[in-house]
């Protein structure tokens, strides 16, 4: 029975040896043009890679990341079609591991999502999320396509879910910020409620104050919009660009123009080298009909080794209100001086004293 077994085997190996040194054969010619293939597209050599891809895929047709990849440069060149055809005929196959399965849906989501074909990127989303839980980057793109779309029901429960991960909470209190930002206007409590659960989620979220203090502004609630905005720039005061315009408007309507100098005046002090702030509160000094004060702090920032051109100019620009046109020249001067590509930091010509 033994010698039996035996010429069986040596039967099968005679039989099989062309199959398996064949199959050798091809995947020792494709590694190559893989290799060749991948280290051509990181040096930026799109044509190289495709040509060497699609030896790869020549030579052994079971190689997923090939076919992914080839299909990824046909999308970076333009083809758009072909592109999407490829990660297409990909997911049509039955024999996937679920490792290569996921690879090419979520191919297949880059290409829907880069064509604006949304509906097909969330279908697809939806099953990468089914196939696992875990799956934090396609749960959170799913939200935002929810989002973009309007499926606010869905959006909330898939942001209910990302929330009660801690590891995910910045990102949720990010799409909560987007949920309430992007909210119809004929439901403001949602949206109050969304950008409420997102400071909760991330007490640090720049955003989510931001577009707060728009919600309560539209809402009528002046007061509580500035108080949100202050709170923003005490927790991160070189954000001040960010409001500064919104402050201002807010300051004025609820009649508090006069706070918002004492404001920008305790904010340099954080700030010092801020040539934005410095410009916007010398501006706010010339709106006071102060003239003088405005002039002297953008002097002040002008003596250092400073190469901002914003300050610069308006205080040419105040100069010439001035009618100090020679100073104004002079400053205009060494602003063109600055810009060039040698220019060290220069003073400017104080008034004297």
């Amino acid at each position: 029975m033994t010698w039996l077994i035996l010429v069986i085997i040596a039967v099968l190996v005679v039989a099989l040896y062309p199959v398996i040194r064949d199959f050798l054969r091809r995947r020792r010619s494709a590694a190559p043009s893989y290799v060749e293939g991948l280290q051509a597209a990181l040096d930026g050599r799109v044509a190289d890679a495709i040509a060497r891809l699609k030896e790869a895929v020549g030579t052994d047709s079971d190689n997923v990341d090939a076919y992914i990849r080839l299909g990824d440069l046909f999308m970076q060149q333009g083809e758009v079609e072909r592109a999407i055809k490829v990660h297409e005929n990909l997911s049509l196959r039955r024999n996937l591991d679920k490792r290569d399965e996921k690879k090419v849906l979520q191919a297949l989501v880059r290409d829907y999502s880069k064509t604006e074909r949304k509906v097909k990127a969330i279908s697809l989303l939806e099953e990468l999320v089914h196939m696992d839980k875990n799956d934090m980057a396609s749960a959170e793109k799913l939200a935002e396509l929810y989002i973009e779309t309007g499926a606010w029901d869905k959006s909330e429960g898939l942001l209910k879910e990302l929330a009660r991960h801690q590891a995910q909470r910045q990102r949720a209190a990010r799409l909560y910020t987007e949920y309430g930002h992007a909210y119809p206007r004929n439901n403001p409590g949602a949206a109050l409620a969304a950008f409420e659960t997102a400071l909760k989620l991330d007490p640090g979220s720049i955003p989510a104050r931001l577009y707060l203090g728009d919600h309560q502004l539209s809402q009528g609630d002046t007061n509580a919009a500035i108080k949100t905005w202050n709170d923003l720039l005490d927790l991160a005061p070189d954000k001040n660009a960010l409001v500064r315009d919104r402050l201002e408007r807010a300051y004025f309507d609820a009649g508090k123009f006069e706070d918002i100098t004492a404001l920008y005046e305790r904010l340099l002090r954080k700030v010092p080298d801020d040539s934005g702030l410095i410009v916007a509160l010398a501006e706010i000094y010339q709106k006071k009909e102060d003239l003088t004060s405005a002039i002297r702090l953008l002097e002040r920032y002008a003596s250092g080794q400073t190469s901002e051109v914003l300050p610069r100019v308006a205080l040419a620009a105040m100069y010439l209100e001035r009618d100090e046109t020679e100073r104004a020249r002079a400053v205009l001067a060494m602003v063109l001086s600055a810009l060039q590509p040698d220019a060290v930091g220069q003073g400017y010509p104080r008034r004297p004293a």
